[in-house]
Parts: structure tokens; C-alpha cells; sequence
């Protein structure tokens, strides 16, 4: 499709040029007035179209040559895969000598989709065969493209003992490289059986990022790739000397998302931090862990009142785990928030507390003085019509 559009539309041009050059060509031949000027003229012609035509060919050769070579690879790729899949199976010997690149995107590729035992053969493999050393000394020396390719390369092998050079990597002074390798030695810990040596890498890869100051996302992104990991890697970022407030952010954010009950009782000091972002992830923690210690009620509740928005959107999520009478009561009150964005975690809030917050939104919809809260309870309720209506047949 593309040597077709590609040449169709060198072909609008091309063709024109040549009648303008034969045109030409036969005045400036026919007659010797202005044969000068007509000359030159042809000649300017004559080159751009013969560029034309030679750019078109170029590209159209290398596409038709591009695609005839990734053909050839995927194809040996393919027979490498079903090679290595009958070593792993005691049907075929293993392959002597050095591993062509195919032969090593194949170990690969499996390493990504296998499991157990055979995953761990593989590892074993890519490392007898050399492939793993190969790939450190490309992620550390070459060409940008190059070095990334190996960093890609060495995170879908996830092999324990390249963590080291990923650690390194996160230090490099290319952010590519940096946030890459940050990425992939999360992958690998995630791999690292023995706890000391995982809560080692854990503590040297939070080192890392740290000293590079990678942003929240990243931080937050690589706790999550850490997969049974996360443990090790959240307690280090949360002890870190003067941790920064994206890396607590981050570190916060994995407790709630992959919720970490271990680390309950650590999110609530940071109910109280000055930074509001950290603030919002405890508040975001507390609610999806479903765990609000008695001592922090009254943070929650001084919380509703907060200057800051979205500290109180985060708020209102949490106050559904007071008791039952106060939460009632206060996400009531912040049915009429001068924020939307507040009124409608509120409604919310109370849905999901069932038939107690319904009934509460009702008597909202009917005695609340605010106008704005009457309607938000009215609109909630007018969600909730189907789920209520099931209730009542069930």
C-alpha cells in the first residue's frame, strides 16, 4: 500500500516533467533563437525529474528489500522457536556454538510467555550461550538506538543477575536510557527470588531513582512493575533519609493500587503531610484499603474542610470508613461543597455505603438547604434507579 500511494504521487509529478522536458527539447532543438535560455531551462527540468526518478526508485527498492529481509527473519525467528521449544521438551539437542540474533529474540520471546520451570531453563540458557553478557555491554556502549534496544532486550529476559547493570543504567546521563533501565530493573527485581539479594537490588534501584530525581510517574510505574517486589521497594522509598514528595507520591499510590495491607499503619503519618499531593495519596490509600485506624478519624473529618479541592475529594472517599452515624452525617454535609468535582465524590460516597446511603440521599434530595446539594442527591438517586429497582424485584 505504501509503494503504491508513493509512487502514484511521484507519478503526479514525474509525468508532467517528462512532456515539459520532451516539449522543450524539441523547441530548443527545432530552433536556434533563445537556445541558450532553453537549454538551461531544459536542463533544470530534466535533473528534477530525473531525481524524481531516482528517489522513487530508491525508496521503493529499499521498502520491497526491507520487507523481503523482515520476512526472511520472522521466518527464522520461527524456526527458532519451535527449535527451542523441542530442547525444552527433550526433543532436539541444544544448539553448538555462538546464537545467531534470531536464535536470542527467540529465547526471548519465550522467556515472556513461559512460565516455571521452562522460564527458568531459558534464563539459564540465555545466560550459557552468552546472550545476557552480550546485551549488558550493548545497553552500556554503541549508539543511542542501540543501547535502548538492549535495555528492552535485557527487561524481557529478566534475568537477576543483569540488575546490577540496569541499576547503573538508571544513573546514565540520557533520561532515555535513565527511565528505560529504571523500567526493566523493576521487571527483573520482580524476578529475584532470594529476599536479601531482592531487598538489596530494591534498595540500590531506590537509590538510583532518587539521585536522577525521576518524576512521580516513572516512580509510580516502576513500583508497579516490581509485581511481588513492590513489598521490598515500597518500604525502602518510604525509609529513605529525605525522600522527595513525587517519589512518596508514588510509593503511597502503589500501597492503594496493589493494596498492601502490610503497610497500613505507614500510610497514616502521612494523613498529616505538608505536601498536599502526599496528603491525597494517603487520603486515596486509606480508601482503597478499606483501613482507617480510630486515631485518624479526626484527620479524615478536619480533612472534608480543607482549603485544597482535591484533598477534599479524596476526603469525602475516605469518610465512608467512619462509623457508619458520623459518615452519614458528614458526607451529607458535603453534598453542598462549592465544588462539583466534592459533591459528586460525595454522592458517590454515600451509593456505596447501600441501602443506609440511599436512604440518606433521599432525605438529602427532599430537607438539605443547599439547592446544589438537593440536586446532586436527586441526580444520584436518578443513576441509581436501575440498581434500586433490582433490589426492590430481587
Amino acid at each position: 500500500m505504501f509503494a503504491a500511494i508513493f509512487a502514484f504521487a511521484i507519478s503526479l509529478e514525474a509525468i508532467p516533467l517528462a512532456f515539459l522536458t520532451w516539449t522543450l527539447a524539441k523547441g530548443v532543438f527545432g530552433r536556434s533563437v533563445g537556445a541558450r535560455l532553453g537549454s538551461v531551462l531544459l536542463g533544470a527540468v530534466g535533473s528534477a525529474a530525473a531525481a524524481l526518478l531516482l528517489v522513487t526508485t530508491y525508496v521503493l527498492a529499499y521498502q520491497h528489500m526491507s520487507a523481503r529481509h523482515e520476512r526472511a527473519r520472522a521466518e527464522r525467528r520461527q524456526a527458532w522457536v519451535s527449535r527451542w521449544l523441542g530442547v525444552l521438551g527433550g526433543s532436539a539437542p541444544e544448539p553448538a556454538g555462538i546464537l545467531e540474533p534470531e536464535g536470542v529474540e527467540a529465547l526471548l520471546a519465550l522467556r515472556e510467555t513461559l512460565r516455571g520451570s521452562e522460564s527458568s531453563r531459558i534464563a539459564e540458557l540465555l545466560e550459557r550461550y552468552g546472550a545476557v553478557r552480550a546485551l549488558e555491554h550493548s545497553a552500556k556502549h554503541g549508539r543511542l538506538a542501540g543501547r535502548l534496544d538492549a535495555v528492552v532486550a535485557l527487561s524481557n529476559a529478566r534475568i537477576p543477575s543483569a540488575l546490577s547493570t540496569l541499576v547503573n543504567g538508571v544513573y546514565d546521563s540520557n533520561q532515555l536510557i535513565s527511565v528505560a533501565s529504571a523500567r526493566a530493573a523493576a521487571r527483573t527485581l520482580a524476578r529475584v527470588d532470594d529476599l536479601f539479594d531482592r531487598d538489596r537490588g530494591a534498595a540500590a534501584l531506590a537509590r538510583a531513582m532518587e539521585a536522577q530525581e525521576l518524576p512521580y510517574g516513572i516512580v509510580e510505574e516502576v513500583v508497579a512493575l516490581s509485581e511481588e517486589a513492590a513489598t521490598s521497594l515500597i518500604a525502602i522509598l518510604l525509609l529513605h533519609d529525605r525522600p522527595r514528595a513525587p517519589t512518596l507520591r508514588a510509593a503511597i499510590d502503589g500501597i492503594g493500587r496493589l493494596k498492601l495491607l502490610i503497610f497500613a499503619e505507614e500510610v497514616v503519618p502521612f494523613l498529616t503531610h505538608p505536601d498536599d499531593e502526599v496528603r491525597a495519596a494517603a487520603l486515596r490509600a486509606v480508601s482503597r484499603l478499606g483501613f482507617l485506624p480510630v486515631s485518624s478519624q479526626g484527620i479524615v473529618i478536619s480533612a472534608l474542610g480543607d482549603d485544597v479541592d482535591f484533598i477534599r475529594i479524596h476526603a469525602v472517599a475516605a469518610a465512608r470508613l467512619l462509623p457508619r452515624p458520623q459518615a452519614l452525617a458528614f458526607l451529607s454535609d458535603r453534598l453542598g461543597d462549592s465544588s462539583w468535582w466534592v459533591r459528586r465524590a460525595a454522592a458517590d460516597a454515600l451509593v456505596s455505603l447501600g441501602p443506609a446511603g440511599l436512604a440518606q440521599l433521599g432525605r438529602s434530595a427532599r430537607e438539605h438547604t443547599d439547592r446544589f446539594a438537593r440536586d446532586m442527591a436527586e441526580q444520584a438517586l436518578r443513576d441509581q434507579i436501575a440498581n434500586l429497582v433490582r433490589a426492590v424485584v430481587g
